[in-house]
């Protein structure tokens, strides 16, 4: 074994497995974790989590999503408006900068600069029927249909953070701030969703 060799992913893919900023508050929260793609990923909490996605509002940590910012300039730039495009959302940030969140299928654009941040921004998704209500008690960004439809992207103030907003689904929000913030974004979403009936939910939820 050379002094560098645990620099090659082939001997060190097994023994390392990234880790959310959230983790810690989601394992105190009984948490059952799953390794996924290289991840470990909260993927459930015991039914009481599928129930406060469907019927109140649940929240589930999504910081392990991929995430690419795409240097590159935008032909046809539409600010505010994301496109889920090759299974990820292609969410432009700037005529020249773009988020991509998940992992394009088609590739990405030619003579473009690629810079991954997935572990620049931690994200939770809010989901259920309150979570534009969820949304609103620690964020002024307005969610409803006639100014952001599903595709809508915005970024702006989150819990007094930089952060973006993406409205995914008619029923389901993702939330970005920076890595460092993970655990302030937990403890504001968990305090708010308390009050709301709702709490936690798993990546399979």
């Amino acid at each position: 074994m050379t002094a560098l060799s645990f620099l090659t992913p082939e001997s060190s893919s097994e023994a390392i497995c990234a880790r959310s900023p959230m983790e810690r508050l989601a394992r105190q929260a009984g948490a059952r974790f799953e390794r996924r793609g290289g991840w470990n990923v909260a993927v459930g909490y015991g039914e009481s989590g599928r129930d406060w996605a469907r019927e109140t509002v649940g929240f589930a940590d999504r910081s392990h999503t991929p995430k690419l910012e795409v240097h590159a300039p935008i032909p046809d730039f539409r600010g505010g408006v994301a496109e889920l495009r090759d299974g990820a959302w292609w969410c432009p940030v700037t005529p020249s900068r773009t988020l991509i969140l998940g992992e394009p299928a088609g590739g990405l654009p030619e003579a473009s600069t690629v810079v991954d941040v997935t572990c620049g921004l931690a994200a939770l998704s809010l989901i259920g029927p309150y979570a534009g209500e969820l949304l609103a008690r620690f964020c002024a960004i307005d969610v409803r249909d006639r100014v952001t439809p599903v595709g809508g992207f915005r970024p702006g103030s989150v819990a007094r953070t930089p952060g973006y907003v993406l409205r995914e689904a008619e029923d389901r929000l993702l939330v970005m701030v920076g890595w460092a913030l993970g655990e302030y974004l937990w403890q504001v979403v968990a305090d708010a969703a308390r009050h709301l009936g709702g709490g936690p939910v798993g990546a399979d939820a």
